[in-house]
């Protein structure tokens, strides 16, 4: 009979597990407040009598629901949970400058670079080929300045920022929490006054299931935490000869004109510094090609030589052959 009362009760407190987490707005539970009305008063007793006497001597009333309703935090912007997220990018032509830079915005904001990736540099790189991804992460409170100060030490080139409202998520899993809480503490309360292994060992299993579902939801809940204290900045940088120019509808006729001639004489005396460094680091490959090539041409010369030599000598003995023949033929005598 007491087996059954305990099935009985751990399916009462399953089936309404999600009654307490989903239902955060009724007066049963109270998802923003923390607080649980008489109806949670039963599950943490073991035996219906004991849940009766609990519910006379709770110390909540009917007069809870005459009271006016508290404010709803979800509708008050400073209390709602939200993950900022940037992406910014970059082009300078002082490289190292702009990293020291971004350390110091970094600093002042008392944030700190989560992830960082370098590329280029090499022997083999081109000049501009060097650059960097960059994340950064700043408390919520100092995103603004943070922003502010970042986009003053090099040109950006595209700027990006989202806003995720994920405040209903987070009550949502805070109700969850609350509720498998309360399991917890009413199944260690069963559990107390089980008597048979096989009650035991059933109880055992729940509360095994309970505090795993409970280390997710808090390890989500964590997650969500630092997500909104801290926001993330993606940061992205290029080292380029010289910065983009600026947008070309907001320049003159002449300025777009002088302006377009700069940029192609620029664009020619690179073309001709590039083609030059080229020229004078490839000599070393050139004179081996040279080489190779010089060989190549003197081998086909040869066989060419020989080949026409013995074209000639073949043309030679069968001239001489003719001429032998010739002479071996008897004369005619006339008739």
């Amino acid at each position: 009979m007491k087996k059954q009362r305990i099935l009985s009760l751990l399916a009462a407190i399953t089936l309404t597990l999600p009654l307490a987490s989903c239902s955060s707005s009724s007066p049963e539970f109270n998802s923003y407040t923390g607080s649980y009305a008489k109806s949670d008063a039963a599950y943490d007793y073991a035996y219906p009598e004991e849940a009766e006497m609990a519910w006379e001597d709770a110390d909540v009333g009917m007069s809870g629901y005459d009271s006016a309703p508290s404010p709803d935090p979800s509708n008050d912007l400073s209390e709602r949970k939200i993950i900022r997220t940037a992406t910014v990018n970059f082009e300078t032509t002082g490289y190292e400058a702009f990293l020291e830079s971004l350390n110091t915005c970094v600093a002042d904001a008392g944030g700190y670079i989560e992830s960082s990736e370098t590329y280029g540099g090499g022997i083999y790189s081109s000049y501009s080929s060097r650059s960097a991804s960059i994340t950064v992460r700043v408390p919520a409170s100092r995103y603004d300045a943070f922003m502010s100060s970042v986009t003053e030490i090099g040109a950006m080139t595209y700027r990006s920022e989202s806003k995720d409202d994920v405040t209903m998520s987070y009550i949502d899993v805070e109700s969850h929490i609350r509720a498998l809480e309360t399991e917890y503490s009413t199944l260690l309360e069963i559990l107390d006054k089980a008597e048979s292994l096989e009650d035991v060992i059933l109880l055992q299993n729940r509360i095994s299931e309970v505090n795993y579902e409970l280390d997710s939801y808090k390890s989500q809940l964590r997650k969500y935490d630092d997500l909104i204290s801290y926001c993330t900045i993606h940061i992205g940088v290029n080292e380029v000869r010289r910065e983009t120019v600026p947008d070309e509808r907001t320049l003159t006729f002449g300025e777009r004109i002088v302006t377009g001639l700069r940029e192609n004489f620029l664009d020619i005396g690179e073309g001709a510094a590039d083609f030059a460094v080229w020229f004078v680091t490839s000599i070393p490959y050139l004179l081996i090609w040279a080489v190779v090539i010089a060989a190549i041409v003197l081998v086909i010369r040869t066989i060419m030589k020989k080949y026409r030599r013995k074209k000639e000598q073949k043309a030679l003995e069968d001239y001489m052959r003719s001429q032998n023949n010739e002479t071996k033929e008897p004369p005619h005598d006339g008739r």
